[in-house]
């Protein structure tokens, strides 16, 4: 194999490793909870640079990328998806965005945590919490742009 092929066989394997595909990641977890027989899926959801553009100030302006506010509302709305808030924020804070959520139409079942699956055999779920789907720019979510791609997934279900 040439230097050349080899750099572009390496380039195209690393690129493809950082794509992230939010629809696709819907759709194994779907397929999966179809397979296991499962009642439901659980996403984990970022708040600052995911559901709202992060605001280094002293005050949140609530400020929402496209689409964020109508993909977490249809989220809510499905019985087949727990919503689970992932953040860094202080206890008082996070309070605080739940009930801006909150009157805006968007529940999260926990914050933090799933208490809803346990330890197996192989997973120690108490040292880290056990979910489907994430949504963090961390993980490669693109805000101003995949939020409307979530809609879609959901909607495709």
């Amino acid at each position: 194999m040439s230097y050349f092929c080899f750099i572009s066989h390496f380039t195209f394997h690393i690129s493809h490793l950082y794509y992230m595909d939010i629809k696709k990641a819907f759709e194994v977890a779907f397929n999966r909870k179809i397979e296991k027989n499962w009642e439901k899926i659980y996403v984990i959801v970022d708040i600052h640079d995911t559901i709202l553009r992060a605001c280094y100030e002293n005050e949140e302006t609530y400020d929402y990328y496209p689409y964020a506010r109508e993909a977490l509302q249809l989220m809510t709305a499905r019985e087949d998806i727990c919503m689970i808030l992932w953040s860094g924020c202080y206890d008082e804070q996070l309070d605080t965005y739940q009930k801006h959520f909150g009157e805006e139409g968007i529940r999260f079942d926990y914050v933090n945590e799933n208490p809803e699956v346990g330890n197996t055999s192989f997973q120690n779920f108490e040292a880290k919490l056990y979910f489907n789907v994430g949504i963090d720019d961390k993980f490669g979510f693109e805000a101003e742009t995949d939020w409307v791609k979530v809609i879609e997934a959901i909607n495709s279900r």
